[in-house]
């Protein structure tokens, strides 16, 4: 769900967003909203990898005893 902001920016840098909008043919708002996800991303704020371990199954499974709760 997207929210409708309002929000002051630097004349110089909306000259930019203006830019790079019409050279990759993209919204003012989708510019913005691709620059935040980076920066978000780039600081720690969301993870989107899947934490995985040296680790390896070395037992053994029975499907039995897994699902015969």
């Amino acid at each position: 769900m997207k929210s409708h902001i309002s929000a002051t920016i630097d004349e110089r840098l909306l000259e930019n967003v203006n830019r790079f909008g019409r050279e990759e043919r993209r919204t003012r708002s989708q510019i913005i909203e691709l620059a935040l996800e980076r920066f978000l991303k780039e600081r720690g704020g969301q993870e989107e990898e899947i934490v995985t371990s040296a680790g390896c199954f070395a037992g053994r499974f029975n499907r039995e005893e897994t699902y015969a709760r």
